[in-house]
């Protein structure tokens, strides 16, 4: 939906579209700084701030809740046991989340923030893309868990840190809808609805970040190629 020489904009601003190198863009803001960023997360702000533009013009309110204009829900995932010592959890391997249903009701649609409580870090942002089934097997579940009540939902990992010095780390970070938010991200048995907006700030800056990430890796490989060769 992005074309060359057309303005766009996220919630940092005002920008026009340099280059286009699917799934990155190169994008100049209205300041003159530059910035590489991913295709996919700015065409739902592009399509947010739209539609909040459209909802504006015609004079209706648009909830101030956790509801998105679909329907969908945004949530912190406050999680305890990560994988070893990197920013993982049960089931990104996979693309599954485990989830009692008893507990907490997500659907399809549905989008997370992952905090990590050890180290009070942000480190994913994820999308539930299909309705939930119950685990095919025990081997997909932990002994805590009963077959009964945890399903497995679809997801994508639309951005990721894997690293905690590349996560975003709390401090600074403000949730308005959630005036006890530093309490609540320590309880790792609960989804912390917020607002769109809050939703793709913090998407934004893990985009950011994991983007990061991915060229520092692809340094790494570079550099390693060339001591081969040497």
């Amino acid at each position: 939906m992005f074309e060359v020489g057309e303005k766009y904009a996220n919630r940092k601003g005002e920008y026009k579209v340099l280059e286009i190198h699917d799934p990155k863009m190169m994008v100049e803001y209205q300041d003159g700084t530059t910035a590489e960023l991913n295709i996919g997360i700015q065409q739902r702000i592009w399509e947010n701030i739209l539609a909040e533009k459209e909802i504006k013009q015609s004079r209706s309110s648009r909830s101030k809740g956790t509801l998105g204009i679909s329907g969908t829900q945004f949530f912190i995932r406050p999680v305890e046991s990560l994988i070893a010592d990197q920013l993982a959890v049960r089931g990104f391997k996979e693309h599954v989340l485990e989830q009692d249903v008893s507990k907490h009701k997500i659907s399809k649609g549905d989008r997370l923030i992952y905090f990590a409580i050890e180290n009070q870090v942000f480190f994913a942002v994820v999308t539930i893309t299909g309705m939930p089934a119950k685990p095919t097997s025990r081997d997909q579940l932990t002994e805590q868990q009963t077959d009964a009540l945890v399903h497995l939902f679809p997801v994508d990992i639309d951005a990721r840190a894997v690293k905690v010095e590349n996560a975003v780390p709390v401090d600074g970070i403000e949730i308005e809808s959630q005036p006890d938010i530093l309490r609540l991200l320590n309880n790792d048995d609960t989804y912390i609805p917020i607002t769109e907006d809050e939703f793709e700030l913090l998407a934004e800056l893990l985009t950011e970040a994991s983007e990061e990430e991915d060229d520092e890796d692809s340094q790494a490989d570079q550099d390693d190629e060339e001591d081969f060769e040497d």
